[in-house]
């Protein structure tokens, strides 16, 4: 199925409601353009990766190589420690 927006003086366009559910965005969700050497525009919701959010969490306490290989092999979710 086809839909259109139109492009607005400030450079604004409107996602229709149903590409924005079959494709899981949502307001804030940040997207990267890219353009062909023919003139099609390739746009794509940017979805954050391992490497976006490391070092963004800070623990109470130092882990050590023993500890996490440990949370990794023994499921660490839902432990509450």
């Amino acid at each position: 199925m086809r839909y259109a927006s139109t492009l607005t003086a400030r450079g604004q366009l409107t996602m229709p409601a149903e590409i924005r559910r079959k494709a899981n965005v949502h307001a804030g969700t940040k997207f990267m353009w890219e353009v062909d050497g023919a003139g099609t525009i390739l746009l794509k919701p940017m979805r954050l990766g391992l490497e976006d959010v490391a070092g963004i969490f800070r623990l109470a306490h130092s882990l050590t190589d023993e500890a996490i290989r440990s949370a990794i092999e023994g499921g660490y979710a839902g432990r509450g420690d």
